[in-house]
């Protein structure tokens, strides 16, 4: 047997190690999605709201990793507009929107992306006067009531779908003559005993999210059920912020709920 000289076997060995390098990468596809999609949950947990959009932006690139990122940027999107204003807000909430109906598009059986959607057009109504906020009630409703038929365990559906029949159900004359415009008249079955019923059940599903107890307590204030409203108020401040980065905002409202109800 003619066996090669020992500077061809080292060029042949050489070009075979090149060769499985360039073929494989350093590190797979869907590890990179993953590793994205955890440093976006870490940088939200730190409050670094930015960073973690930039991190599920990324993300988006990733076929499997594609719906959560989706989902995910949307709601990081959302909570960014509620605490922006202007025109900005504006930007981020519509970008909300988008992410979370592609997400819709992308796993329509899946829970997160409609809760996603509702939540965003949520937010973009309360940007908007009571004509357009009424036009998007009817598919905030539609998107939140297929999240909860999918998965009812979600508390901030069940939120979602109680702060709808809060504000129906509390619209002024004016709202009223509008919603008769846009939408036909009022939507039937909005009443405020739903939002409290459902406000209750999204605060026994998760007891540490603050903004439910705020708004259960904001609900009760608006009934002028005052010790109950104190009650839920105090619960919201006394709690250890964990559950959302925008904790620290929900209970400084409660606080200043609570100042005034006192004074009342």
């Amino acid at each position: 047997m003619r066996i090669a000289p020992p500077t061809v076997r080292s060029a042949v060995v050489l070009l075979l190690l090149l060769s499985l390098s360039a073929s494989a990468p350093s590190q797979p596809a869907a590890g990179r999605d993953d590793a994205r999609l955890s440093r976006g949950a870490e940088l939200l947990a730190r409050g670094d709201w930015m960073g973690a959009r930039s991190s599920y932006l990324e993300a988006l690139d990733g076929g499997s990793a594609r719906f959560t990122a989706l989902h995910r940027l949307a709601r990081v999107e959302s909570m960014l507009a509620e605490s922006g204003s202007g025109e900005e807000a504006r930007t981020l909430v519509a970008s909300a929107v988008e992410h979370a109906r592609a997400a819709v598009g992308l796993a329509p059986d899946s829970a997160a992306g409609h809760l996603e959607l509702a939540v965003a057009l949520g937010r973009q109504a309360l940007k908007e006067g009571p004509k357009t906020q009424l036009s998007l009630s009817r598919e905030i409703k539609s998107e939140v009531d297929r999240a909860l038929a999918i998965d009812p365990s979600l508390g901030r559906g069940w939120h979602v779908l109680a702060l709808w029949n809060r504000k129906l159900a509390s619209l002024n004359f004016v709202e009223r003559t509008v919603a008769k415009t846009v939408l036909g008249g009022v939507p039937k079955g909005a009443t405020m005993e739903n939002a409290v019923a459902h406000l209750q059940r999204a605060v026994a599903l998760e007891p540490a999210y603050v903004n439910h107890h705020l708004e259960l307590g904001r609900t009760f204030a608006q009934l002028k059920r005052t010790a109950e409203a104190r009650q839920e108020l105090e619960r919201a401040a006394g709690l250890t912020p964990e559950a959302g980065p925008l904790d620290a905002r929900y209970q400084a409202e409660a606080r200043e709920l609570l100042a005034r109800l006192k004074k009342s």
